[in-house]
């Protein structure tokens, strides 16, 4: 995937630059249930169908020293009860050869920019995270050891629209991760379906990013 520069901010997922900017549809896949972190967590989803969002069409950006990256997929028609839909997109350190599958590993973790919905009464919440993921539901708050990274200018942002069932989200952080690895996986969570954590889907092949 070409990521273009771009001059003003589009954080808004219904800016006007994201219509000159390719997409890609981007398959996604339930992250498997035999790599889920404990057999209680095994043994209640194995059943039970989850993941089943079919595909994210993914668009990305440079502006300056931040990387934006646009998601877009159809929400379901269920409404959210005790968890909210979620995406998020990650990077591997760029020696590492692994499938995004498991979202990181424990042995080579990966950089997670995570987006939740926000109900009124979590408006005052970051609209984003950046965590540290080493397997499924195996996410810490970057910046807790030594050699994460995280400082404020790097933390990520987020915009996101509800629109005719579909969602759009902005997601934006520091370049630099992204453009070292080269490459990144991209996770949703359907809330409808209780889907949080390790459970949800997941693109089964990394999505290349040609950065300048």
């Amino acid at each position: 995937m070409q990521v273009p520069e771009i001059v003003d901010d589009a954080l808004d997922p219904a800016d006007k630059a994201w219509a000159a900017v390719p997409s890609e549809k981007v398959p996604l896949v339930p992250v498997p249930i035999e790599e889920q972190p404990n057999e209680y967590i095994r043994t209640a989803w194995r059943t039970r169908p989850y993941g089943q969002t079919g595909e994210v069409d993914v668009a990305a950006v440079q502006r300056g020293e931040r990387l934006l990256v646009r998601l877009e997929w159809d929400d379901s028609d269920e409404p959210n009860t005790e968890f909210l839909d979620g995406a998020g997109v990650f990077f591997p350190d760029a020696g590492d050869s692994g499938a995004p599958l498991t979202i990181g590993s424990h042995s080579a973790p990966v950089r997670l920019w995570a987006w939740r919905d926000r109900t009124p009464m979590q408006e005052a919440l970051p609209a984003a995270r950046e965590l540290v993921a080493s397997g499924p539901g195996a996410f810490r708050p970057a910046g807790l050891d030594a050699g994460d990274g995280e400082n404020e200018g790097a933390r990520p942002d987020a915009v996101s629209a509800l629109s005719g069932g579909r969602w759009a989200v902005v997601i934006a952080g520091d370049l630099a991760p992204a453009a070292a690895a080269g490459r990144m996986g991209v996770v949703v969570w359907d809330g409808s379906n209780d889907e949080r954590a390790g459970i949800g889907a997941v693109s089964p092949n990394w999505v290349p990013l040609t950065v300048k």
